[in-house]
């Protein structure tokens, strides 16, 4: 189903379609209340944007019994999981706060050091996380650590097409800051602040992920207007792990 254009500007619909929301399950309405349809491309019944029911898609595909799984998610923004999952939690990193406890339900933690016991989990889940950590090495080091073998780690994540090589933006050195461009902050529903953007990934991503995972990573790109998936950069990489050692 094609979308159909009705008007331009940012306080208006400039997109619009019927279809089926993997988020909520529902027959809806899609529409674009901005020409960046990544971020404006709301279900009006559960507003996700098309990244998330992108994410909830390839979960829905490959991990059909997902409902009986342990997933851990990294900064939720949705409650798609937490209404269904019988085995779901959540983490934040809460500065000045001792890894791993727990904070009305949501624990801290930090993807570079998670606490969390070898294979843990079926799914970890991140969405768009991975452009705020200072070592992403580490960080896709530590989610595989924790991931059963033959589990997944399912993350979205804004990759440029026009930037060669990924940058490091940003990077602490002890206790200081040391910025290497433009300080951009990200959203963050815990920090009025929002989230320092530490890396800008480009198309060397998938070569860097091979040697940080250490496993083979599958790259989703999926636009089915139906399903409310369109728009920039809704790619969902999808990292499984073996039963053998990691490439290194």
């Amino acid at each position: 189903m094609a979308i159909s254009e009705l008007t331009a500007g940012m306080d208006r619909v400039v997109v619009s379609n019927r279809g089926y929301c993997p988020c909520c399950d529902s027959f809806t309405m899609f529409e674009a209340r901005g020409e960046y349809l990544r971020d404006h491309y709301f279900c009006t019944r559960c507003q996700s944007i098309p990244r998330q029911r992108a994410l909830a898609h390839v979960l829905t595909k490959w991990i059909p019994d997902w409902i009986d799984r342990s997933i851990h998610e990294s900064s939720p923004t949705w409650q798609f999981l937490a209404r269904r999952c019988r085995d779901y939690s959540v983490s934040q990193y809460f500065p000045d706060v001792p890894l791993g406890t727990p904070i009305d339900g949501v624990r801290c933690e930090n993807l570079e050091a998670l606490t969390f016991a070898d294979n843990r989990f079926d799914v970890f889940l991140t969405q768009d996380v991975m452009e705020h950590v200072f070592d992403p090495g580490a960080a896709f080091r530590e989610i595989m650590r924790v991931v059963k073998p033959g589990g997944i780690h399912l993350f979205t994540v804004p990759v440029s097409p026009y930037l060669e090589k990924s940058e490091c933006c940003a990077r602490l050195e002890g206790d200081i800051m040391r910025f290497l461009k433009e300080p951009t902050y990200h959203g963050n529903p815990i920090s009025e602040q929002g989230s320092l953007v530490t890396w800008e990934y480009g198309r060397d991503f998938e070569d860097r992920l091979r040697d940080w995972a250490g496993y083979p990573t599958s790259n989703f790109v999926i636009r089915d207007t139906d399903f409310g998936l369109d728009g920039e950069l809704i790619n969902v990489f999808m990292t499984k792990k073996s039963f053998v050692q990691p490439m290194r």
